[in-house]
This record gives C-alpha cells, sequence and structure tokens, in this order.
C-alpha cells in the first residue's frame, strides 16, 4: 500500500495503517529527535510523545501526502519544547551521524565534516533547525516554511545566514571553493 493510502486509511482509524507509517518513519523521526537532545532515552521518550501526538491529531492533516512532513514537524516542535523545558543545548549529534549527513567516504572528507560538526555546533539554533530540515532530511524551502509557519523568505534568509556565519568558522577552501 502506497503512504497515501495508509494515511487515508489511519485517518479512518485503521491503526495497522497507521503502524505501518511508523514503522516507515521510524528511524527519520529516531534520528530527528537524538539531534537534538544527543541522549538516547530522551529522544526515545519525544519519540513517543510524538507518535502519540500524531495518532491523536491526524485526522486534522488535510493533504495525506504531507504526512512524512507533519510528522518531521511534530519531532521537531516537541524536541524543541523539551529543549527549551530542561534548558539543554541543541546540539547536532555525534560524528556518524554528520559522516552519514555529509555521505563522506574518504579520510580526507571525514575530517571536513567533522569541522562541519564543530561549525555547526556555534550556530544559533533557529539556523541549525532549517539547515538540518533543508540538508539533512530534504525538505524543500516551501515545506520548511509551511512546517515553521513563517514566509519562505525567512526560511532563504536563515540558510544565507547560516551559511555566511558557518563560512569563516570553516577551514577555508572547504565548502566554498
Amino acid at each position: 500500500m502506497d503512504l497515501e493510502k495508509l494515511v487515508k486509511s489511519a485517518k479512518k482509524g485503521d491503526d495497522e495503517a497507521f503502524e505501518q507509517l511508523i514503522v516507515l518513519m521510524r528511524e527519520k523521526l529516531y534520528r530527528t529527535a537524538y539531534s537534538y537532545v544527543r541522549n538516547e532515552q530522551d529522544a526515545l521518550d519525544i519519540y513517543q510523545e510524538s507518535i502519540y501526538k500524531a495518532y491523536t491529531t491526524l485526522k486534522t492533516l488535510k493533504n495525506p501526502s504531507s504526512f512524512p512532513g507533519w510528522i518531521v514537524k511534530i519531532v521537531t516542535f516537541k524536541s524543541i519544547d523539551f529543549i527549551r523545558k530542561d534548558s539543554r543545548k541543541f546540539t547536532s549529534g555525534d560524528e556518524a551521524l554528520f559522516i552519514e549527513l555529509a555521505g563522506h567516504q574518504n579520510i580526507e572528507n571525514i575530517t571536513h565534516t567533522l569541522d562541519l560538526k564543530e561549525a555547526f555546533e556555534t550556530l544559533d539554533a533557529k539556523y541549525k533547525t532549517i539547515l538540518w530540515l533543508r540538508f539533512y532530511h530534504d525538505f524543500s524551502v516551501k515545506e520548511i516554511a509551511k512546517m515553521l509557519g513563517c514566509p519562505e523568505g525567512t526560511v532563504k534568509s536563515y540558510i544565507n545566514r547560516a551559511k555566511k556565519e558557518l563560512k569563516p568558522v570553516l577551514r577555508e577552501g572547504y565548502l566554498y571553493e
């Protein structure tokens, strides 16, 4: 069954369809939560709370094809709320996650990826969130704007500002050759 059919079935109360949707998305959802809190137990708690919220509010989802973005948005906001409540610092995840993010395969590129991780840590949380959604989850600017409830121009501006902030922190010539 394709994603849209599963969403439509789940909206009608089919618990098995909802479970299948979660199975399809679980790794991405957990990684998203973990990337914010960098603690396995906290990430699992956020993941579970997000699944519950998605289950109880699924009927409000208007477009079944937007389910992946909608549920990632729930996890993102639950993670941000968790950080705010516990005054924890946003983190980008461990080196392995960033190596996966950048998709590098040789030692030189891994070193650059670790540099990127360190540079990423210096960014403001709002920039990190948008970069994470754009370049890790491959959401479009339009999708991010819709998720975060802000204009597309703001998303583009934040991406550009983040790149400008990263440029001097990264080794000369790495990303901007």
